[in-house]
C-alpha cells in the first residue's frame, strides 16, 4: 500500500492509497540549478540571440525602462545589476533606468513582495515603479482580431524598452513569458479583458494554443517594440536553471522549449480520480491561488471523475472579487458571465471558470478552510485529512478505480499523449 506525501501549507500531508488503485504521481523534471545562477544570466545578456548587446543598443543620454516580470527578491537584484552593469558600460547612469514590476493578475502575493523589492533595489539608485490598475496607461493601437491595446506611460515612452520574466506555467497562457510581462503586465483591465473574455467557456486553454489569447497576448506585446528580453527558467525550488536573452521572440522560443522539458509531464491516460496539491506555501495560501492548480490537474481527469484539491487555504478565498462572485453566482454562471461582460475582474473570471468546472466534475478538497465558506457557499466537500478524502473518492468512483496524484499541481503541465490524447477529448 503505499503512501503519497502531498505539500500542504509548510508541512505534507499522506495519502495511503490501496496498490491497486494507485495509478502514478504526475511529476515535473528534477532539475539541478545552475552552480551560479549570475554567471548564468550574465552569460545569456552578454551573448544574446539576434540582437546587438545592451551596451550596442543604448547610447548616452537614453532613458530606458525595464518591465521586471518576477517578484523573487534574489533574481530581480542580480537581472537589474547585470543590466545596470551592461548600461554603464555605454556611459548611462543609474539614474537614467527605469524598473518596472510588472503586474500578474493572477497572483496575489506580488503585493506583499513590493515594498521589500523595492527597499532591495534601493542601493543601486535606479527609479522604481510598480504597475497595478491605476497607472497610467496609453493607447498603442489595435491588434488584427481588433484589441485596443493601452500600456503603462512610462515604458512605452521610453527610448530603449527592456522586459526579463521568469517562465513559469500559466493555465492560460501556457507559460508566464516576456510577452506576458507587457500583456497583461504593463496593460490595463480593459485589454485584459478583450484577451481574457474569449477563452471563458473554452475546455481547456491550452488547447487552443494559436487562439485568441496566445496569439492577442504576442502582438498586443508587438505593439510596443521591445528591444531587448531577458527570460530565466527555473526548477520547483526556485532556482535559476537557464536564461535566455537576446530578441523577444526568438529568446522566449527557447526558454519555452527548456520550459516544457521541465514542467510537461506526459500522461498515458485520463483516470477516475486525482489528488493534486498546488504544492504548499505560497501557492495554496488561498482558494484563487489554488485554482490555478485546479485549471492544470483536470487534465488528467475524465469527465465527471474526481479532483480533490489538497490546499490548506489559510487565507481563505484571497480575492474579494473571487469570493463575491462565487457567493453570489454559484448556482447561476450564466449570470456571472453576462455580469462578465459589463465589469470584467480577474476574480470573476477565476469564479466562472471554477463554477463551469464544477459541474463537469466532482471537486472537493482537503483543507483548512471553514466549511461555510467552502460548503456552504461553494458547496465542496471539505475533508480534514487526505484519507477521509481517499475513502470518499473510491466510495464513488468504485473499487477498481484508478488515481493519480500531483504533488506540484500549479507548476505541472500533464499532457495526454499517444492514440489515447483524441480519445480522452471527446
Amino acid at each position: 500500500m503505499p503512501d503519497v506525501w502531498l505539500p500542504y501549507g509548510k508541512t505534507e500531508v499522506c495519502v495511503r492509497v490501496p496498490s491497486e488503485n494507485f495509478k502514478d504521481e504526475i511529476k515535473t523534471a528534477e532539475v539541478k540549478g545552475a552552480e551560479n545562477p549570475r554567471d548564468e544570466i550574465e552569460r545569456s545578456i552578454k551573448n544574446p540571440i539576434d540582437v546587438r548587446g545592451l551596451s550596442e543598443i543604448v547610447k548616452s543620454g537614453d532613458k530606458v525602462a525595464l518591465a521586471l516580470n518576477t517578484f523573487d527578491p534574489s533574481i530581480s537584484n542580480l537581472i537589474v545589476s547585470i543590466i545596470l552593469s551592461e548600461l554603464t558600460q555605454a556611459g548611462l547612469k543609474s539614474g537614467d533606468l527605469t524598473v518596472i514590476f510588472a503586474q500578474d493578475p493572477f497572483n496575489l502575493q506580488t503585493d506583499r513582495m513590493k515594498e521589500q523589492i523595492k527597499n532591495e533595489l534601493s542601493p543601486f539608485g535606479v527609479n522604481v515603479a510598480f504597475h497595478d490598475g491605476l497607472s497610467e496607461c496609453v493607447y498603442v493601437g489595435d491588434t488584427s482580431s481588433g484589441i485596443k491595446t493601452y500600456i503603462n506611460k512610462i515604458f512605452f515612452d521610453s527610448k530603449v524598452k527592456i522586459v526579463a520574466s521568469s517562465i513559469e506555467p500559466n493555465p492560460y497562457t501556457l507559460y508566464s513569458g516576456d510577452g506576458y510581462a507587457v500583456v497583461p503586465g504593463l496593460s490595463n483591465m480593459d485589454t485584459v479583458s478583450q484577451i481574457l473574455m474569449p477563452i471563458l467557456n473554452i475546455d481547456d486553454p491550452l488547447d487552443s494554443l494559436g487562439g485568441d489569447i496566445l496569439s492577442g497576448i504576442s502582438e498586443a506585446s508587438h505593439l510596443v517594440k521591445v528591444d531587448f528580453s531577458v527570460n530565466i527558467v527555473r526548477n520547483l525550488r526556485g532556482e535559476v536553471v537557464k536564461s535566455f536573452a537576446g530578441d523577444m521572440e526568438k529568446a522566449y522560443s527557447e526558454a519555452a522549449r527548456s520550459a516544457d522539458a521541465l514542467y510537461k509531464v506526459q500522461v498515458e491516460r485520463k483516470v477516475d480520480a486525482v489528488f493534486a496539491s498546488p504544492g504548499g506555501s505560497p501557492f495554496d495560501a488561498n482558494l484563487f491561488e489554488a485554482c490555478k492548480c485546479l485549471e492544470n490537474s483536470l487534465r488528467a481527469v475524465r469527465r465527471n471523475g474526481i479532483l480533490v484539491l489538497v490546499a490548506e487555504c489559510f487565507d481563505g478565498y484571497g480575492d474579494p472579487d473571487f469570493y463575491e462572485a462565487t457567493s453570489k453566482f454559484r448556482e447561476d454562471p450564466l449570470s456571472l458571465e453576462k455580469s462578465l461582460k459589463k465589469r470584467f475582474s480577474i476574480g470573476g473570471f477565476m469564479a466562472y471558470r471554477f463554477l463551469k468546472a464544477s459541474r463537469k466534475f466532482d471537486i472537493c478538497m482537503v483543507s483548512a478552510i471553514p466549511d461555510y465558506y467552502a460548503s456552504e457557499k461553494l458547496g465542496l466537500k471539505v475533508f480534514r485529512t487526505a484519507n477521509e478524502a481517499l475513502n470518499y473518492a473510491l466510495e464513488k468512483s468504485g473499487k477498481k478505480s484508478k488515481i493519480s496524484f500531483i504533488p506540484h499541481g500549479n507548476l505541472t503541465i500533464p499532457v495526454i499523449v499517444g492514440s489515447n490524447a483524441a480519445h480522452e477529448k471527446k
